[in-house]
């Protein structure tokens, strides 16, 4: 706490009129991170398009996420079962959107029957896979350039 508030330029008692503890900070930092993210996830999801423009758009986002916030990316898929379980009522949880929009393309014959649960974990999981070995990989190739094939990719993954 003392770094994090030297960082800010503030006393540490400062931070602790705000936080309880180093955890009610980590916690504010990810909802944060993960209000913006599940929120836009839910922008696209929600919109008029069809499944394959919304996959692609999701696919966008998150790649975007990731080359834009690394930083930010790593610590949500780094603590997202720490703090998921227990978010605020006004944030929607990324599983629940992308469940959502599962469902949505199962109703329009545009998704392959199953669980849509598991279908969504399985897309979310491998969307994360991609961005974060990117990544980690140090990769300097933009990751945008492989957008449409990860799209097709996935949307095998999930047809019906």
């Amino acid at each position: 706490m003392r770094d994090i508030a030297g960082a800010a330029g503030v006393r540490e008692a400062a931070i602790y009129r705000h936080f309880a503890g180093k955890d009610d900070l980590a916690r504010e930092i990810f909802l944060s991170w993960y209000g913006w993210y599940s929120g836009k996830l839910q922008d696209i999801v929600s919109g008029p398009a069809g499944t394959l423009d919304k996959l692609r758009e999701v696919v966008r986002h998150e790649f975007s996420a990731v080359t834009d916030h690394s930083e930010a990316f790593v610590y949500f898929c780094e603590n997202e079962s720490r703090f998921v379980r227990n978010l605020p009522p006004e944030i929607v949880s990324a599983r629940r959107v992308f469940t959502t929009f599962i469902k949505a393309g199962q109703a329009r014959g545009e998704v392959g029957a199953g669980s849509p649960e598991l279908l969504a974990d399985m897309l979310s999981g491998a969307l994360c896979a991609v961005a974060l070995t990117w990544l980690r990989m140090g990769l300097r190739k933009k990751l945008s350039v492989h957008l449409e094939e990860v799209v097709q990719r996935c949307r095998r993954m999930i047809a019906a």
